[in-house]
C-alpha cells in the first residue's frame, strides 16, 4: 500500500486528488488549515488528517510529531498542492498578504521537502510540486502569486539536477495546471463576474490529469493542450507577450506615482549598499545627484560608506 501526503487537501484540486487516491486504496496523509470538526466529508478522520497552517512557522515541527504518532516512517508520494493568492498590484496589498503568499507557496514546500526527504528516500518515492501555467506569462494583479510559483520552479529544477548527479532514488516533478474551477478565486478577492470561473475545468477533471502525469517520469508537465500551447508560445516570444498584456490591460489598480517638481532631488534606496555592487551603485547615483538611503547588515561598513559620501 502506498502512502501519499497531500497539502491543501480540504478543498479544490487537493480534495479531488485525495478522493482519487482513496479509490486506489492508498494510505492518505491529508494536510489542511481547517479543524477536523468542521470537515463533513467522511474521507477525513483522525488517522489521516493533520491540521496545519503552512503560514505558521511552527507547522513543520507539528507535522513531524504527528507523523511519528501515526507511525509513518516513509512516504511514496508527496504532492505540494497548497497555495494561496490575492488579487491586486503589490503596492495595494497588505504586507501580511504578500508574506503569506511567499510563505505558503514557496517557503513551505521547500521546508516540507527538506523535512520529508528522508521518508521519501526510504520509499524511493516522488515529490510533486503543483505550480501554474501562469509562470510562463506576465500576470497583472497576480504578480506575487506568479513570482512565488516561478521561484518554486527554479528551486525544483536546480534540485532535480543535483539529485540526478547523485543518482538519488527520489524523483521530483513540476506540474502546471491552468485556471481551475475552485473556491480559490473567491478567496483571492477576484471579481467573479468578470473572471467567470464557471468556464474553467472542474477540480476533479484537473486532478485526473495531474494523477496521470504523476505516473510518467517527466520532470515537468503542463495540464491541458491549450495550456501547453500557451506555455510553449510564451517561452519563445517573451517580449511580444509582455507587449500584448500591456495593451490588453486598460486600467491599473495602482495609484499614479507623484510628479517630480522642478529642482526636487530624486531619492534612491539601495539594499546591500555597504560593499561590492551595492556600494558602486550608491556612489554612482550620489554622483548623479540622488539622495541615497543605503541599507546593509554590516553596520561598520555602512558607517564607512556614510562618511565617504
Amino acid at each position: 500500500m502506498r502512502t501519499i501526503l497531500i497539502t491543501g487537501a480540504t478543498d479544490g484540486i487537493g480534495l479531488a486528488l485525495a478522493h482519487l487516491y482513496q479509490r486506489e486504496d492508498a494510505r492518505l496523509v491529508l494536510i489542511g488549515r481547517r479543524p477536523l470538526s468542521t470537515l463533513t466529508d467522511p474521507l477525513f478522520h483522525r488517522a489521516n488528517y493533520c491540521q496545519l497552517d503552512l503560514n505558521d512557522e511552527h507547522c513543520m515541527a507539528a507535522l513531524s510529531s504527528w507523523l511519528q504518532e501515526q507511525g509513518i516512517h516513509q512516504l511514496d508520494l508527496v504532492i505540494h498542492n497548497a497555495a494561496i493568492g490575492y488579487v491586486g498590484v503589490p503596492a495595494a496589498q497588505s504586507p501580511a498578504n504578500l508574506r503569506a503568499m511567499v510563505q505558503v507557496n514557496l517557503w513551505a514546500p521547500i521546508a516540507l521537502s527538506h523535512m520529508l526527504f528522508p521518508l521519501v528516500e526510504r520509499a524511493r518515492g516522488k515529490l510533486v510540486f503543483i505550480s501554474s501555467v501562469a509562470t510562463a506569462l506576465p500576470s497583472p494583479e497576480y504578480a506575487t502569486y506568479t513570482a512565488s510559483k516561478a521561484a518554486l520552479e527554479g528551486f525544483v529544477r536546480s534540485w532535480q539536477v543535483e539529485l540526478a548527479a547523485e543518482q538519488s532514488p527520489v524523483a521530483l516533478q513540476i506540474i502546471r495546471p491552468g485556471a481551475t474551477r475552485t473556491t480559490m478565486h473567491a478567496k483571492s478577492g477576484a471579481n467573479l463576474q468578470k473572471l467567470r470561473p464557471e468556464r474553467f475545468p472542474s477540480a476533479a477533471t484537473v486532478a485526473g490529469f495531474i494523477a496521470s502525469k504523476i505516473t510518467h517520469p517527466t520532470r515537468t508537465a503542463t495540464v491541458g493542450a491549450l495550456n501547453r500551447l500557451i506555455y510553449a508560445v510564451a517561452q519563445t516570444i517573451d517580449g511580444l507577450v509582455d507587449f500584448a498584456w500591456q495593451r490588453l490591460r486598460r486600467r491599473s489598480l495602482a495609484l499614479p506615482a507623484g510628479q517630480m517638481t522642478q529642482g526636487e532631488r530624486r531619492h534612491c534606496v539601495i539594499t546591500g549598499a555597504a560593499e561590492g555592487i551595492g556600494r558602486a551603485l550608491a556612489e554612482a547615483f550620489a554622483e548623479a545627484g540622488y539622495i541615497i538611503t543605503g541599507i546593509d547588515v554590516d553596520r561598520e561598513r555602512a558607517q564607512q560608506l556614510t562618511e565617504a559620501m
